[in-house]
């Protein structure tokens, strides 16, 4: 995959995928983890950790995540990036994209938009939800 190995070319820090799947794969999880180990494969600074475990409620929820499979992309620090989905087709270029903002450690928000979420106050909950046309 070019496009991966490109994408992920002389990545800033490492990056970690924790991949939280069921216990029982289906077609879809099996799939979103080849893609997922795909990924990881074509960079060093990837990291893939898969979590193929029961749902345990508690455990969920100190992680933030509502339901699996659920992607988190971590560096050294947990920056609430959470992915529900198979990241492919059409999806998988702004996937890596975030890979590689978490390991560059931008938001791409510009500096407006930083200071405006910075006086909100409190903490939000934001799900962006994308589907192909």
């Amino acid at each position: 995959m070019e496009l991966v190995t490109a994408a992920l070319a002389d990545l800033a820090n490492p990056v970690t995928v924790l991949y939280y799947t069921p216990d029982v794969a289906s077609a879809a999880t099996r799939a979103e983890r080849a893609l997922l180990e795909e990924i990881a494969r074509a960079s060093d600074r990837v990291h893939l950790d898969v979590r193929a475990d029961r749902w345990d409620a508690a455990r969920e929820a100190e992680v933030g995540i509502a339901r699996t499979p659920a992607i988190v992309l971590r560096s050294d620090t947990d920056v609430g990036i959470r992915y529900y989905g198979t990241p492919d087709g059409y999806e998988l270029e702004t996937f890596l994209g975030i890979i590689r903002a978490v390991s560059e450690g931008r938001s791409g928000l510009s500096e407006a938009s930083r200071a405006r979420v910075a006086s909100l106050g409190r903490r939000l909950h934001l799900e962006v939800l994308v589907a192909p046309t």
